[in-house]
């Protein structure tokens, strides 16, 4: 009985070394495209621009940034050292301007965003990666509110910037992403504008969303 129950245990052993796999890093999958929904919230600043480098004009009306945002849908590509994005979305800025405090006036302006991102990660952990991305933006007027102002907003916006922040892996298809922008823009909000010098607006961006990966 001894010698049967020896030569079943040698039979298991054989067949489950038998049936184990093992996978070299080229056997390992790499998912490389990715699409991701995504919102964001954004405030604007604005930057006041001398003629003469090193001469800031005297600026004697008030801006106040207010809160905007977007939503959209990404598609990255996993193409190293380098990953690159593509987004669609629909943006959103607000803020308030005028000669005086007692006199800002409200402007929400609505535009379509196509977005292209140069990116770079670094994996942290098995589920968390740092990523730094440089999108470059290209926005068209769709629609604007304003509080009894005549003056026409920007119909395209040009922007640079960079975004920070991290992945965190769900499964292996699911993660979560947050990242924290700049952005500067090369024109100004209004399309002709009442100053004698120029107001390139930027804004701090925080972005959200979840990437399913193909």
């Amino acid at each position: 009985m001894a010698k049967i129950s020896v030569i079943l245990a040698a039979l298991i052993a054989a067949t489950s070394l038998s049936a184990q796999v093992y996978y070299t890093d080229s056997d390992v999958r790499e998912r490389s495209l990715s699409v991701a929904p995504f919102v964001q919230a954004n405030t604007v600043f604005r930057r006041t621009v001398g003629e003469v480098v090193g001469t800031q004009p005297d600026v004697t009306d008030v801006f106040r940034g207010g809160l905007g945002g977007a939503y959209g849908l990404a598609v990255n590509a996993n193409i190293k050292p380098f990953r690159l994005g593509v987004d669609v979305a629909q943006n959103t800025f607000a803020y308030r301007q005028g000669p005086d405090r007692e006199s800002l006036r409200r402007t929400q302006s609505h535009y379509l965003l196509l977005r292209g991102r140069l990116g770079f990660a670094t994996e942290v952990s098995d589920i968390t990666t740092l990523e730094v991305w440089v999108p470059i933006a290209y926005r068209r007027l769709q629609s604007v509110e304003r509080d009894g102002i005549s003056s026409e907003v920007a119909k395209t916006i040009t922007s640079a910037g960079i975004e920070l922040g991290s992945s965190i892996k769900l499964n292996e298809n699911w993660s979560w992403f947050g990242l924290v922008g700049l952005d500067n823009a090369f024109n100004e909000f209004e399309a002709s504008p009442v100053t004698a010098y120029k107001e390139y607006p930027l804004w701090v961006t925080l972005s959200s969303g979840i990437r399913y990966a193909l």
